[in-house]
């Protein structure tokens, strides 16, 4: 092999070793772009991963939101709202979702705001009560580390706290009715047991006194019972066409004897082809309640009247009007709850559940009752039933 070979081989060698060189190098450079790529595509991965859990959380918050009937709320260390279910919007009667807003551009209230902030600056779980607007709001906020906000509930306990004093009004109202004829039967016994039975006609009066006060509490119970059933829905009402002249009509022969013993006059205007669709035993319970009522407030011969006519297309609407002292304005929106009684000269032997009955009835048949008067001048109660 002369020098001009040797020459040649060696070219030949060095460019294989570049041509080595260089596919080694490309190769190295499409590894780090496969792994570059694979990298990128990891990446994406995960953030279409996040993307897609962020999605599934916010629709589960969506959700649970749906289905609570308080307002919930979350929002930031900035007291921005972040999320918020439509009861919330609702309960601050707002047009549209408060994404994005202040708190208290919100809530327009300064003690829910207040307990916001020391939820959040505090880091602990704030339970306030807060009148606002008439209602009673009781909002709880609980303060989220990961999020650096607070989670915030908020109840509005208004119909509670109404249903929680009307407890206590009931329980109060049964203890002062039962308080009265208690006394007197206790006294009465007492009496006789210190020696009254000796004389007979003594003894006569008070077991008539005695009896007397034992049928006021047998009405009470009886009364207390059925505005129970009625309310809870168990008094289920039966619907049928009836004759309004006929049901007015024995209403006022049963409690004509009564108006009689205070030379009353009793008077029916009612025409006779007039119907109705009712449930006729306790449409003649409601009507009874105010017919009596009627005659025990109206003084002796006083006028009383009961009418019925057809009003419009769908209602038959019965009135029964008297001569009686009248019911004030401030009162008239009262008198139908239970044991309610705007004075003591209205209060004379009723147990104060008469009226709450009879609504009770007429709203069970899809019916209204009002009362109209003008003290001094009597009263007017009328109820609608639906027209047959």
């Amino acid at each position: 092999m002369n020098g001009f070979e040797y020459i040649l081989t060696g070219l030949f060698l060095l460019a294989t070793a570049l041509a080595v060189l260089y596919w080694w190098r490309l190769r190295g450079a499409r590894e780090q772009v496969r792994h570059a790529g694979q990298a990128r595509a990891a990446a994406l991965t995960a953030q279409a991963e996040e993307a897609v859990k962020a999605r599934e959380a916010r629709n589960r918050l969506d959700a649970l939101g749906q289905a609570s009937l308080d307002a919930l709320l979350v929002i930031d260390n900035q007291r921005r709202i972040v999320w918020g279910n439509q009861s919330a919007w609702e309960l601050f009667d707002a047009d549209a979702p408060a994404v994005g807003q202040l708190f208290i551009g919100l809530a327009h209230d300064l003690e829910l705001n207040q307990a916001v902030v020391d939820a959040i600056e505090g880091r602990r779980p704030i339970v306030r009560q807060a009148a606002s607007n008439g209602r009673t709001l009781r909002i709880r906020a609980v303060p989220v580390e990961e999020f650096n906000g607070v989670a915030v509930a908020i109840e509005d306990a208004t119909e509670l706290q109404r249903l929680g004093r009307a407890r206590r009004d009931l329980v109060a109202n049964i203890s002062h009715e039962l308080r009265t004829p208690l006394a007197n039967i206790d006294l009465a016994a007492q009496t006789l047991r210190d020696g009254a039975s000796a004389d007979p006609l003594m003894t006569q009066r008070l077991l008539d006194q005695i009896m007397a006060q034992v049928q006021t509490l047998s009405q009470l119970s009886q009364e207390m019972m059925d505005l129970a059933q009625i309310e809870s829905g168990q008094a289920l009402l039966k619907l049928v066409p009836g004759d309004v002249s006929g049901l007015v009509c024995r209403v006022v022969s049963d409690l004509q004897p009564q108006a009689t013993l205070k030379q009353q006059r009793l008077s029916i205007f009612v025409p006779d082809d007039l119907r109705a669709l009712m449930d006729e035993q306790q449409a003649g319970r409601a009507l009874g309640n105010l017919v009596h009522n009627a005659i025990k407030f109206t003084p002796e011969r006083g006028s009383i009247s009961v009418s019925a006519e057809a009003v419009g297309a769908e209602d038959v609407q019965i009135c029964v009007a008297d001569t009686g002292p009248g019911i004030p304005e401030a009162e008239q929106t009262r008198i139908f709850e239970r044991f309610y009684k705007q004075d003591r000269s209205r209060t004379r032997g009723g147990t104060g559940l008469g009226l709450a009955i009879a609504r009770h009835i007429v709203e069970g048949h899809g019916g209204r009752i009002w009362v109209e008067s003008v003290p001094g001048q009597g009263a007017k109660f009328c109820f609608t039933l639906p027209r047959a």
